[in-house]
């Protein structure tokens, strides 16, 4: 119960809780130096949402592994797609429903987040199926 505590609910709400109250401020546009050979020119950094998002995380902390990343994906404008691991296949229907009624709550559409389920052939599917971005959670072994 600590553990879970601790490590997943906690951690969590903290992520959501600075991102609520900070995220924003980095998303920005931000002017930069363009350096000492180039001062005639200006450097302007800008972050676009990039569109969908794949993750695949591992079974250890079933809810900070999916709700981690789609924090910051969600949050900086992506639709998001997470392959759980088929040892924490059996958290997809609550953390779904999560999922679901916050979107609703926030007025956006609900198949913004999808939660996919399998083996290793679900993953490469994942990976090759047109996301723009990957994150992966966990060691080389497992996921080759």
């Amino acid at each position: 119960k600590g553990d879970a505590a601790m490590g997943e609910l906690l951690v969590t709400c903290e992520k959501l809780r600075w991102t609520i109250n900070r995220g924003e401020k980095y998303l920005l546009p931000e002017q930069r130096e363009a350096g000492t050979l180039m001062p005639h020119k200006r450097v302007w950094l800008e972050y676009v949402p990039v569109g969908v998002v794949g993750a695949i995380v591992p079974w250890n902390y079933p809810f900070h592994n999916v709700f981690n990343p789609l924090i910051a994906t969600l949050f900086s404008g992506n639709a998001f797609v997470v392959k759980v691991s088929e040892y924490a296949s059996w958290s997809t229907r609550y953390y779904g429903r999560i999922i679901e009624e916050c979107l609703k709550a926030a007025g956006a559409p609900v198949d913004l987040v999808q939660i996919v389920t399998g083996f290793g052939d679900t993953g490469k599917a994942l990976i090759t199926g047109g996301v723009q971005k990957v994150i992966f959670v966990g060691s080389p072994e497992i996921g080759g």
